[in-house]
């Protein structure tokens, strides 16, 4: 099956663009929301933006995606709005213009779960009523500034090490080559083109360079290199300020209190047992935190589980589907 994916936008409340990719049909009784991690881009959900019209049927639901400020297709997040609040603000932009007044399933990854529950601090009112289901994947509550980007040094030392250091050398690397070229080639391109183009070129270069590493920080066992290749093309167009900036946002995140609103609602947590960037207590915890969910761990997956275990997540995003439109 071919799905036929209508790419728009919407622009928020302070201006940003942001991009947005729709398929299937309005009235479908289901629309599910995909919203992607920190570094990546609406592309990260291509298998399940392929297959849930598969399983579930054409007419029976419509899948939206879109990328967060500062990544991907949309425009650059302005100085100071490089928050998870923010990212909430967008959504309820996303949820208002775009998906509608019809019931919706969340699947959040990563950043993009804790989109979600910064919306749930926010705006508790939309769980239940519009928001019917959720996906938790690869994400956390809080406290991932404990250990090196949350990860005790006792439990892998290796990754403990390698982590700060290579997101530190990519984040440092598109910061000076984007502000070199900006400042090259200002008469040549606008702004936003310079700047866009010195991270792409950076971020590749700096990706080059650490490759291994980050494929090992960021995925688990027997990935498809194709897989890989998709994220660090998408890393490669954040701008300097977002990724140094959604970084810094996410040390911060602690939001545990907020799954209360999410008490009512189908929920699932799914997490892979080598994520190394969000370890597999984050999932415990958050299961702790809201024991109505259920939660799934598989084994020798990474942080990306969406493309490491697509047929799983697909299938369990079909599920939530069929429960709230049935």
């Amino acid at each position: 099956m071919t799905v036929e994916v209508e790419r728009s936008g919407v622009t928020t409340a302070d201006g940003v663009r942001l991009n947005v990719e729709v398929s299937g049909r309005a009235d479908a009784p289901v629309t599910v929301l995909l919203v992607h991690g920190w570094t990546c881009s609406t592309r990260s959900w291509h298998n399940q933006v392929e297959r849930l019209p598969e399983i579930l049927g054409e007419d029976a639901v419509r899948v939206v995606t879109y990328d967060h400020r500062g990544h991907g297709r949309s425009a650059a997040a302005p100085a100071g709005s490089m928050r998870i609040e923010q990212l909430a603000d967008d959504l309820v932009t996303v949820l208002d213009e775009v998906v509608g007044d019809g019931p919706v399933v969340y699947a959040g990854h990563s950043m993009g779960g804790m989109t979600l529950m910064a919306l749930a601090d926010q705006r508790p009112d939309l769980f239940g009523d519009r928001i019917r289901a959720a996906a938790l994947i690869s994400t956390s509550s809080g406290h991932i500034a404990e250990g090196a980007f949350g990860l005790p040094r006792r439990l892998d030392p290796a990754a403990a090490r390698i982590a700060p250091r290579v997101m530190n050398l990519v984040g440092a690397r598109v910061d000076r080559r984007t502000t070199r070229r900006t400042k090259a080639e200002t008469s040549a391109e606008t702004s936003a083109e310079t700047s866009a183009g010195a991270a792409r070129r950076a971020a590749l270069l700096a990706g080059g360079l650490q490759r291994p590493a980050l494929q090992r920080m960021v995925f688990g066992k027997k990935v498809d290199p194709a897989e890989v290749a998709l994220f660090m093309e998408d890393l490669a167009v954040v701008p300097g300020p977002s990724y140094g900036g959604f970084f810094e946002a996410i040390l911060r995140h602690d939001r545990g209190h907020a799954l209360k609103a999410l008490d009512e609602i189908p929920v699932e947590i799914m997490h892979g047992t080598r994520d190394r960037l969000l370890p597999p207590r984050h999932a415990n915890q958050l299961a702790t935190e809201l024991p109505t969910a259920r939660l799934w761990i598989y084994p020798g997956a990474g942080h990306m589980l969406m493309q490491e275990r697509p047929r799983d997540v697909t299938h369990r995003l079909a599920s939530l589907a069929r429960k709230v439109s049935g």
